[in-house]
């Protein structure tokens, strides 16, 4: 069972994430919560590894959306029915711009559900 409630895209491309180190793309977030998200990429993350990440976004109003995070990986593996290799990575330092982006993503949702009902 999920310890946190978590943000689901429907689009995999709305977040990209970036390795901090060379500035390679890495994959894009599947899921996010508070305290980690869920990676979908082209390569196995090894568990247990700790990765310096770049999560980038452009926002409803066109402006570009950065948060920096360092992150430990949970559990890897590969779905078969995507072809993509999936990842659960744990914050491990609390970011002020990831917050920032978690609550208002959440924000926005919870509006839009309010108006569609």
């Amino acid at each position: 069972m999920r310890q946190h409630n978590r943000i689901v895209f429907r689009s995999i491309f709305r977040i990209r994430v970036r390795d901090r180190r060379n500035d390679q793309l890495v994959g894009y977030v599947g899921d996010l919560s508070e305290h980690g998200l869920k990676l979908l990429g082209d390569t196995l993350v090894e568990v247990g590894s700790q990765l310096q990440l770049s999560l980038r976004m452009r926002d409803r109003e066109g402006q570009m959306r950065q948060a920096d995070v360092d992150v430990v990986c949970l559990w890897s593996r590969e779905n078969t029915q995507t072809g993509h290799f999936e990842a659960g990575l744990r914050l491990e330092r609390p970011s002020v711009p990831f917050s920032d982006l978690v609550r208002d993503l959440r924000a926005k949702r919870e509006a839009r559900e309010e108006s569609s009902s």
